[in-house]
């Protein structure tokens, strides 16, 4: 009978993974994230989620690795093999690393285009110059890359893929990673205080069809996603500050929807025949 139990409890447990992967990893973080919107709001008088909310990136890898070995040894042993396949093709490599960059050069030229000005349209990765970039690059891999792209492209999306065409499963990852950082929406101080909300959802959604792309040519592995996170990180266009130009900014998510449409117009995102494109060797 113990043999028998066993491979049905396995299944009942990697069906309900995703869920259970997703209801951890926002508990995880919001349980300092929402403290530290209400301290910096003023309305929670403590000092203990500040400092720990600004480097608080590791949530969702944090219920990846627990709802992994939750699940099983082979759900555990596939999150570490998609964390360590590098092997996915130079070209793959370029893309995640350099698109980014492209992506920011189109945005200038249309901003300087429109009359807009140059100096508002400069990222991290110009301020910083070559030996800065390294480190900076680096530093948004090891933080924001790898703490959210094992969660969110290492375990969530094989199995949304394995319920959902590629399509319909970038756009509701995309959403659930838009809503996932809801409390910096309102945390003084942080990156994205003062985003709309609509804007993100659509962004997110948009940019999660990109990250579907490079996963689904690179094997399943988990690398190139970080790359690319870092990538658009140090590329990326700031929000402006209260009463700032919000050209820039729309502009780099418009090109950012374009792309995503794009993708899905050419067929960029048809899955691999070999096993659904959640494994499949790069091409």
């Amino acid at each position: 009978m113990t043999g028998t139990r066993t491979p049905v409890a396995r299944s009942a447990r990697e069906r309900a993974a995703l869920t259970g992967f997703l209801l951890l990893a926002f508990a995880i973080t919001w349980a300092v994230w929402v403290p530290r919107a209400l301290e910096s709001t003023g309305v929670l008088d403590t000092r203990w989620a500040s400092g720990l909310g600004a480097g608080w990136t590791y949530g969702p890898a944090i219920a990846a690795v627990l709802t992994a070995a939750w699940t099983g040894r082979p759900a555990l042993l596939e999150l570490g093999a998609r964390l360590t396949r590098w092997r996915v093709g130079v070209r793959w490599w370029a893309v995640v690393l350099a698109g980014p960059a492209v992506l920011w050069a189109a945005t200038a030229w249309l901003h300087v285009l429109l009359g807009g000005d140059a100096a508002a349209v400069r990222p991290q990765a110009v301020e910083a110059g070559p030996a800065g970039l390294v480190l900076l690059f680096l530093g948004l891999a090891l933080t924001d890359g790898l703490g959210e792209e094992l969660g969110w492209r290492g375990f969530a999306l094989p199995r949304l893929l394995r319920r959902r065409g590629p399509v319909v499963a970038s756009l509701l990852l995309g959403v659930v990673w838009a809503v996932w950082h809801a409390p910096l929406y309102w945390t003084s101080g942080a990156v994205l205080q003062g985003t709309p909300v609509w804007l993100l959802l659509v962004q997110l959604p948009a940019c999660a069809v990109s990250y579907t792309w490079v996963f689904l040519h690179t094997g399943g592995s988990v690398l190139p996603a970080v790359a690319l996170h870092s990538a658009l990180g140090l590329f990326g266009i700031s929000l402006p500050q209260t009463d700032g130009d919000w050209r820039p900014y729309l502009l780099f998510v418009g090109l950012q929807v374009a792309v995503a449409a794009g993708l899905v117009v050419t067929g960029g995102l048809r899955l691999p025949p070999s096993d659904g494109g959640t494994g499949s060797p790069p091409d």
